[in-house]
Order: structure tokens, then C-alpha cells, then sequence
């Protein structure tokens, strides 16, 4: 796609959670615990600004009416989390960490830093609202891959929210181990004008926050936001991107979705679809139509009191069912908007019928009963009698927002890159002082520390571990972005008979298959038995082809690597003789061997020998005894 001529234009948000030692506004650990704890009840309300206005965002999180469990482990949560005391003061080290961040884009640094509240009323704070501080506007990154530079608008630290848990119905089950972690957030400007260049940006701007020594890593860490607009059309935020892969995915279906909601606005502008035609739609019981039906979903609603209503759509149709997107269609979107505001499970519509054991027939005593002519569509649901009305109103909503193309709304981004209906747009009336926590001036003592501690360019550190150890660059970035480079240089001090492309390689291949092996979502809990395996190899105690499984085994039983060696009988000083002579005994008594072509057959004796050696002998060298001894058998 010509993204350059359809005027696609995207501003990024990114979040990266930061690791001090604590939380921005307590002292406790940031760590995710396992979910025991404290249990408590609460149901958040929306709250009038300063100006008495109410957020639209916030009033439609209330008018679902959710209820909000939390879960406190004791181990990672405080009085703080629960809303019981006020918030200490901010932690200096992530506001230092930001301000770095600021200062390398050029930012203005503000004077003082106040800190702010966020009303939020999805339940994922217990305030009702999320503590934000700006500590730098403007400034700008210049992008190696692009070849030019992005705006920044924004540099904030704010706390993370809780970590959902679970969804039943109305309620909502959320642990607060995490809410209270520090977050930078990096606002750019719109000035990103392709998928790839959006992968470019953030993954640049990623690779700059670990520069500061305190971005934490794992799965989770890092939260992207997305506002997307086409052609000069409305800006439409997508929430919740982890990857980046992901990232490039959401661009592209949202582009294809946005493309194709305007071409349908001119369809419904050409068809002469008017807010007033909308407007006179109603919702009407057409009950007595399905009383036989075959439609299991029907026929459940039913058995449970609920009833049959229908709202007829002038003009329209035909392009419910019309996609508008891979997979993605008008139908679906009406769907959300009704989910998120009524509950209700779905919405059949004529496009698409008969189907789900809707028969033709009852479709015709539909459109009968309905007035609709051949242009029109009908959207029926299952539904109680107050929850009929709340529906078509939405219905009703998000038509008439098909007429004007895309609405303003903020999406969630799902893995496989598609959307869906989060919530309306959030309104300047979110934002109001945070009372419990003085301004922080930034004063010459924190100017001089920024003046003194400077940021690095990542590809000039990475140019380094290239120069320095021989490296190819991509494997460089490797460690580098999966944050292992510092570690990298501590194993090729700690074990310098090995070369640095051994101990890069074991980062990059062998030490992913072991956390996988291990269920591990980040290396931190093996790593020290790693350096402590690699200390062995370099005193001579094993072989540098054992750390995999000595460290496997150590993990899971809970030892210390040395023991595990002595558990596991290996050795360095093996009798070579003794393997020769192994190998001559296998291939004397074995049929199997004794007809495979030469080549399959080092393999094979390679693996008998390894499998009764491995960890105690070097593979180099029984190789040269394999080979050898196949070479005799001419």
C-alpha cells in the first residue's frame, strides 16, 4: 500500500516499566507475586473536574456497572495500593532516568515537577485515577534507520496500573503486585508515516530507555499506544501493543479498516442515508416471530424471559455484512459498541441471513413486520426489556457515525494485529492536581547529575562490543536487546579461555532454549548459575558443553552448579583410550552400524558416545576419534 498517498500519519505512546528497587510512590519491591493475598470489593465511580465536567471515558467505564475485586500480596503491595494512605514521595531514580531520557532528545525540561491524577474508572486503580507527572515537552530523536528525525510531544512518569486477572460477567478481578510500578511514557509526535517507520521509532526508542540502566524487562514491560488517522481524518487510538511485530500489524488493519469505513461513508451518502432517517429508528418486539425458531441462542434467551428485538436500519442494506477489512465488518463493530455498553453476547442482522437456524421465513415475516424495504437492513437481538432500548440507542449511535466515516474512539489491539471497540475518546477532563505530593523543583544539583551522566547512543554501544570482541553486529544487537550485553562482557571477563563468540552465541541461542525448557519468561533466575557454570568451565572442572544441562539441572533441583557436576559424576580428565575403545567395541557388536553409509555413521557414533560421556569429555576431540576410527574401515 502507497501509505504516503492515502496520508496516513501515526504519533506513538510508548510505556517501558522501569526496575529502582521500588515502586514510584511506596517502598515495596516491584515483582509479581503468585495472587495470594488480601481480597477486597469495590465498585469506582466518576468524579466531576475542577471545571464540573465529567469524562465521557470514565462515565461510560460506570455505566457498566462492573464490580472490582483486588487481590494484595503482602509480599509486593502496601496500604499505598489499597488506597488506605497516601502516596509517599516520588522515587528519585526514575524521575532521574526520564530527565536523561528528556535531555538526550533535547527536551525542555520543566521547572517543577507536580504530579497529577488520571481519572480512570476501568477498575485497574484503586484511586479511581492514575498518578502522571510531565517532566519534559518537545525535543526530538533522530532515527539511524530512517535517516531523520521524530518529534517528541511528551516525557512522563506515571505508575502503572493493576494487572487483570480475570473477567466474569460484571466483575472484574484485578492484583495490584504491579499497580504502582514507575513507567516512562514517550509521546511522539504524528510524524511517523509507514508501519515500518513506526517499528524503526519505537524499537529505537526502546533501545535509548535501556540506556538508562533501569528498564525493566520481560513479558509485559513494555506497552505501546498507537493514534492513527488517514487522510486527515480523525485520530483513532489503539492501546495495549506489546510487540512489535504486533505494532506494524495494527497499522496495517487499521489503515485497511479506517479506508474502508470512509468508502462506506460515500456508499450511505450516495444512497441518500440521512442522522434524521436514523433517528425515527426504534426498537420493536418481534417475539411472536421466533416462538418455533430452530436458533439455539434464540431459543435460550427465550427459555430465560429474555425477548426478541429488532431495530430497523434505513439505507443500510447490504453493507453490514460488507468487509471492510480482513475478517472485519460494520456488523461487528455495531456488535461491539452493544457488548461494551449492554452485555449482551451478539447481534444477528439480515445481511447475513438465514443462518444460525434463523429460517428464510421467519427473515420474511421479519422484514414484513418491520416495514424495511429491499435497501434497508434490520439488526434484531436477544435482550431483557430495559436492556432493548440501551442497545438500540447504540445501534442507532454508531450508524449514524458511519455516515461521517471513522469516529473518534480509543481501540484495543488484539495479538493477530486486528481491533476492537474499547471505550469513547478520554476528554481534557480526566486531569486534575494530585494534592498529596509537593512539586519536586528541579533544582542544580539534579541539572548538574544530567549534566554529568549523559545517555549513550545504543549503536555507538553496540559499535563497541562490535570493535572490542569481534562480533557481528546483529549478533551485538542480540545482546543488546535482550539485555544481556553487560552480562556478556562480566562471562568474557570471568572466563577469558573461551572466545567472546562462544559466550555471545550461549547468550543468544543456548540461554533462550533453557528458559524455555525451564518455562521462564525472563533469564533473570538462571543467570547466576550460568556465570557460576561458566566459572567451572574456566577452572577446568567441566566442559563449556555441560553448562546447558548442568544449569537445567541445578534450576530444577534447587543446587548449587558445583554440586550437580559431582551429582551428575562429570569429569574432564576422561581416558581417551577408553572412549576408543568403547567406540571399537560398539562398532564390532553392532549390526546396526555395521551397513550405514560413512557419513551417517560418524553421526551415529558420535551420538553413542556423547550419550554415554557428555559433560566429561571434549567433542572435538571424539570426533577425531570417530573419524579415525570409520577412516580405518577401508
Amino acid at each position: 500500500m502507497d501509505y504516503k498517498s492515502i496520508g496516513l500519519k501515526v504519533g506513538l505512546e510508548i510505556h517501558f516499566q522501569l526496575d529502582t528497587g521500588r515502586k514510584l510512590f511506596c517502598k515495596c519491591p516491584p515483582k509479581m507475586g503468585d495472587g495470594e493475598g488480601l481480597h477486597i470489593i469495590r465498585r469506582l465511580r466518576p468524579t466531576q473536574s475542577e471545571l464540573g465536567q465529567i469524562d465521557p471515558a470514565a462515565y461510560f467505564e460506570f455505566k457498566k456497572g462492573v464490580v472490582i475485586e483486588y487481590i494484595a500480596p503482602p509480599d509486593s503491595t502496601c496500604l499505598v495500593e489499597l488506597d488506605e494512605e497516601p502516596p509517599h514521595e516520588m522515587d528519585m531514580e526514575s524521575l532521574r532516568a526520564a530527565l536523561r531520557v528528556a535531555r538526550f532528545f533535547g527536551s525542555d525540561i520543566v521547572d517543577e515537577v507536580h504530579v497529577m491524577r488520571k481519572i480512570v474508572v476501568d477498575g485497574s486503580n484503586t484511586t479511581g485515577f492514575q498518578r502522571t507527572s510531565v517532566v519534559a515537552l518537545g525535543g526530538s530523536v533522530y532515527i539511524p534507520d530512517l535517516g531523520r528525525s521524530i518529534g517528541i510531544q511528551s516525557i512522563c512518569v506515571e505508575e502503572e496500573a493493576a494487572r487483570l486477572i480475570d473477567r466474569r460477567g460484571n466483575k472484574v478481578i484485578y492484583n495490584l503486585d504491579r499497580l504502582g510500578i514507575p513507567l516512562i511514557e514517550i509521546a511522539t509526535e504524528p510524524e511517523i508515516y509507514t508501519p515500518d517507520e513506526a517499528v524503526s521509532v519505537a524499537l529505537y526508542i526502546g533501545r535509548l530507555v535501556t540506556m538508562t540502566g533501569v528498564r525493566r524487562r520481560g513479558l509485559g514491560s513494555i506497552r505501546q499506544d498507537i493514534n492513527i488517522s488517514v487522510g486527515g481524518g480523525p485520530v483513532v487510538e489503539v492501546k495495549g501493543v506489546q510487540r512489535l511485530q504486533q505494532l506494524r500489524a495494527v497499522i496495517e488493519f487499521e489503515v485497511k479498516r479506517q479506508l474502508g469505513l470512509r468508502m462506506l461513508a460515500d456508499e450511505l451518502r450516495d444512497r441518500g442515508v440521512s442522522k434524521e432517517l436514523l433517528a425515527r429508528a426504534e426498537p420493536v418486539d418481534v417475539t411472536e416471530i421466533f416462538m418455533d425458531t430452530k436458533c439455539k441462542v434464540i431459543r435460550r434467551g427465550l427459555e430465560r424471559g429474555a425477548r426478541v428485538y429488532a431495530v430497523c436500519l434505513p439505507g443500510f442494506g447490504g453493507l453490514l455484512g460488507r468487509e471492510i477489512a480482513p475478517g472485519h465488518r460494520l456488523g461487528k463493530e455495531l456488535a461491539e459498541r452493544v457488548r461494551f455498553w449492554t452485555g449482551l453476547g451478539g447481534l444477528f442482522h439480515t445481511d447475513e441471513m438465514p443462518k444460525y437456524g434463523v429460517s428464510r421465513d421467519e427473515v420474511g415475516k421479519l422484514v414484513s413486520r418491520m416495514g424495511a424495504s429491499e435497501g434497508d437492513a434490520i439488526v434484531f437481538y436477544v435482550s431483557s426489556e430495559g436492556e432493548a432500548r440501551i442497545a438500540a440507542e447504540r445501534i442507532v449511535e454508531r450508524c449514524m457515525e458511519a455516515l461521517e466515516g471513522v469516529p473518534k474512539e480509543t481501540r484495543g489491539a488484539k495479538d493477530d494485529g486486528t481491533t476492537f471497540y474499547m471505550r469513547p475518546r478520554p476528554g481534557m477532563a480526566r486531569m486534575y492536581p494530585e494534592t498529596d505530593i509537593p512539586p519536586i523543583v528541579i533544582d542544580d544539583a539534579i541539572r548538574k547529575y544530567l549534566a554529568d551522566n549523559p545517555l549513550t547512543p545504543p549503536d555507538q554501544l553496540v559499535s563497541n562490543i562490535v570493535s572490542k570482541y569481534g562480533l557481528p553486529e546483529d549478533m551485538a544487537w542480540r545482546l543488546f536487546d535482550e539485555g544481556l550485553h553487560t552480562v556478556f562482557e562480566e562471562l568474557v571477563e570471568t572466563a577469558p579461555k573461551l572466545k567472546p563468540i562462544f559466550i555471545a552465541s550461549f547468550l543468544t541461542d543456548r540461554l533462550p532454549y533453557l528458559m524455555d525448557e525451564l518455562g521462564l519468561d525472563e533469564p533473570d533466575p538462571i543467570l547466576q548459575l550460568v556465570k557460576d557454570g561458566f566459572k567451572l568451565v574456566e577452572e577446568g572442572v567441566m566442559f563449556k558443553e555441560s553448562i546447558p544441562d548442568v544449569v537445567m539441572e541445578a534450576y530444577k533441583e534447587g543446587l548449587d552448579i558445583r554440586s550437580v557436576v559431582e551429582r551428575l559424576g562429570l569429569k574432564t580428565g576422561v581416558d581417551y583410550g577408553e572412549v576408543r575403545g568403547y567406540l571399537m567395541e560398539q562398532l564390532k557388536n553392532r549390526d546396526d552400524l555395521k551397513a550405514l553409509p560413512k557419513n551417517i555413521l560418524v553421526k551415529r557414533l558420535m551420538a553413542i558416545a556423547m550419550s554415554k560421556y557428555r559433560g566429561s569429555v571434549d567433542p572435538k576431540r571424539v570426533l577425531d576419534i570417530v573419524e579415525s576410527l570409520v577412516g580405518d574401515l577401508d
